[in-house]
C-alpha cells in the first residue's frame, strides 16, 4: 500500500504557487481532505505557512487569497521602521544593501491575526483553541486522519542545529531524546520555520516549548529551517518515514514535492576562459546580456549577501536528489517522486548561443526580468501579481510553458523527473489514483 508524503519547500510569498499547485490537482478543497489523502506532510518557512492553512482547514482558494492580500502579507512581513534600525543589531539595515528588513516579534503577532480570521474550527467544535495556540500533536486527532505525520522544520539558534517539530510524540528519529517529547504550537513552530535571517528578520523567532506530561516549561529561540539546509525538507521527510515504518517498500514511497521557483540569471563567469570554444563563445556573446551573470569580481559585501540568500535556494535539487537515490539507487526514474517547481531562467539559443527569453513570456519580456529578479519577501500588489502571472504560465496543459524543474539532467539526455508541469501532474494523478 503506497505511503503518500506531501514536502513544501520554503521561499515566503512564493509559497502561492504550492497552493495553485495543490487547488489544480485536487481541486478547490478544504484542507483537512487534502491531508488525510496524505500520510505525511512536512514543511519549511513559506510552505509552513501553507500546511498551516491546511490546517485551519481553510478552502486551498482562501489559502492564495491568503497570498495575495497585500494587507495580510504586510502582517507577516512588517517593516522595521528607522528607529528599529538605528539599534545596534540591526544597523547594518540602514545602508538598504544588508541587514534585517522585518519584525519577527510582529511577525507572530501578524500570523495569530490572519488566522485567527479564517479559524472555523471552534465553531464547528473540531477544535477548543485556535489552530496557532494547537499543539501539533493534537493537530492528527483534528485533521481526522490520527496516524498523519506533521512534521515543520527549524534551527535552534544557541544549539546551532536542525530542529523539527512533529506531531508523532513516538517517533522513532526522537528516541535518542530519552522518550521525551517536547511540544509546541503550530503557531510557535511556523513562526521558527519562517523566520529568515540576516537580511530578512532582525531577530531568532521566540517560541514556548513544553515536556509533554512533565514538568518543564521553557522558552527557545529559533531561525527559518532553511539555515539547517532542509529549505527543501523531502529528505528529512524521507527519513522520517523510513525510521517510523517498517515494513513499508521503499518503492511504496508516493512523494509530492512542491517547490517555490528556481532559477535567476545564467551563470557564466566561468565560461570566459574555458578551453571549448564554444563555451568561450557563449560568454563573449552574453558577457553584456542582461540575462546573465558574467562578472566574476568578488567582494565582502557581495560574499554577505551570497552567503545569507543562498540557504534559500536547492541547487540543483540536491536534497530531492539524495532522497531518490535512496528511494530508487538505480536512479531509473521510476520512483514515485514528482518534483513540481517552475524554472525562472534564460533559454540558450543553440544556433546564436545568446540566452534569451522563454517562449512563455515572448508578449511581456520585462516581466520575465522582473520576476527573476525578485526576492522571496515579495509583498507589494506588483510583486505579487508577477508570481501570479508566472502560474499562469506554468500551471498550463499546453505550450508555450516554463519548464518544470528536473530532478537531475536536463531532458536532453538520461534524466530524473519532469520537464513540464502537466507531466509531472500526470505522474502524480497516475500514481494515488487522484481525481482532477
Amino acid at each position: 500500500m503506497a505511503y503518500k508524503i506531501l514536502s513544501l519547500d520554503g521561499g515566503g510569498s512564493w509559497a502561492v504557487i504550492q497552493a495553485r499547485v495543490l487547488k489544480d490537482i485536487y481541486g478547490d478543497i478544504h484542507g483537512h481532505e487534502l491531508l488525510r489523502s496524505f500520510d505525511m506532510a512536512i514543511a519549511n518557512s513559506g510552505g509552513s505557512l501553507v500546511l498551516a492553512c491546511l490546517c485551519n482547514n481553510m478552502l486551498l482558494s482562501e489559502i492564495i487569497s491568503v497570498f495575495e492580500d497585500e494587507s495580510k502579507r504586510k502582517q507577516v512581513f512588517s517593516k522595521l521602521n528607522f528607529w528599529e534600525k538605528l539599534s545596534l543589531r540591526n544597523i547594518a539595515s540602514l545602508t538598504s544593501v544588508l541587514g534585517p528588513k522585518y519584525s519577527a516579534k510582529r511577525k507572530m503577532e501578524g500570523l495569530r491575526t490572519v488566522f485567527t480570521k479564517y479559524d472555523s474550527l471552534i465553531k464547528e467544535g473540531k477544535a477548543t483553541k485556535s489552530i496557532v495556540d494547537t499543539p501539533m500533536h493534537e493537530l492528527p486527532a483534528i485533521i481526522g486522519k490520527p496516524d498523519l505525520q506533521i512534521i515543520v522544520v527549524g534551527f535552534d539558534y544557541f544549539k546551532q542545529r536542525a530542529s523539527f517539530f512533529r506531531s508523532n510524540t513516538k517517533s522513532h528519529t526522537d528516541v535518542f531524546n530519552n522518550g521525551k517529547y517536547y511540544q509546541i504550537t503550530l503557531g510557535h513552530a511556523i513562526h521558527s520555520s519562517s523566520n529568515a535571517p540576516v537580511n530578512y528578520f532582525d531577530s531568532p523567532a521566540e517560541a514556548n516549548v513544553s515536556l509533554l506530561g512533565g514538568n518543564d516549561s521553557r522558552k527557545a529561540w529559533y531561525w527559518d529551517g532553511a539555515v539547517s539546509g532542509f529549505n527543501n525538507p523531502i529528505l528529512a521527510g524521507v527519513i522520517e518515514a523510513m525510521t517510523n515504518n517498517n515494513g513499508i517498500p521503499l518503492s511504496d514511497y508516493n512523494i509530492l514535492s512542491l517547490g517555490t521557483g528556481t532559477g535567476g540569471r545564467a551563470v557564466i563567469p566561468d565560461y570566459q576562459n574555458s578551453t571549448d570554444p564554444r563555451i568561450a563563445s557563449i560568454y563573449q556573446k552574453n558577457k553584456d546580456n542582461k540575462l546573465a551573470m558574467a562578472n566574476s569580481r568578488t567582494s565582502f559585501i557581495s560574499d554577505i549577501q551570497k552567503m545569507s540568500t543562498s540557504i534559500l535556494g536547492d541547487p540543483p535539487d540536491s536534497a530531492t536528489f539524495i532522497a531518490y537515490s535512496i528511494i530508487d539507487p538505480s536512479l531509473s526514474n521510476k520512483a514515485c517522486i514528482v518534483r513540481i517547481n517552475p524554472c525562472i531562467k534564460p533559454v540558450l539559443n543553440p544556433d546564436s548561443l545568446i540566452f534569451e527569453i522563454p517562449k512563455a513570456y515572448a508578449n511581456n519580456p520585462d516581466d520575465f526580468v522582473k520576476v527573476m529578479d525578485l526576492d522571496m519577501d515579495a509583498v507589494a500588489n506588483d510583486e505579487v501579481s508577477l508570481i501570479t502571472q508566472l502560474c499562469s504560465k506554468f500551471i498550463v496543459s499546453s505550450d508555450p510553458c516554463l519548464p518544470n524543474q528536473f530532478i537531475r539532467g536536463d531532458g536532453s539526455g538520461i534524466h530524473l523527473g519532469y520537464g513540464t508541469y502537466r507531466e509531472a501532474k500526470a505522474r502524480w494523478l497516475s500514481a494515488t489514483a487522484v481525481q482532477p
